[in-house]
């Protein structure tokens, strides 16, 4: 998925222009963990402490956060 996000010209569908730096830093060619709601990226994560540490863009309503918070833990069992 994160290849998708570097090489695809035209991102802003996937992923919004005021996000972007939320992603990708200037600094190093290397993006964050993103995860993605209906087709898009919704936000960012990342493995820390045994867990798996999600940072939405904007709030989510309850079942996706739900589903989220399922994910992150089949993710950090994943990394475990």
């Amino acid at each position: 998925w994160d290849a998708t996000l570097l090489v695809h010209a035209r991102r802003a569908g996937i992923l919004p222009e005021e996000h972007r730096p939320k992603v990708f830093s200037t600094k190093t060619p290397h993006s964050v963990g993103t995860f993605l709601v209906d087709g898009a990226v919704a936000g960012t994560w990342r493995y820390e402490g045994g867990g798996v540490r999600t940072e939405p863009f904007d709030r989510l309503d309850a079942a996706t956060r739900r589903e989220l918070a399922e994910e992150a833990e089949r993710l950090a069992a994943f990394h475990a």
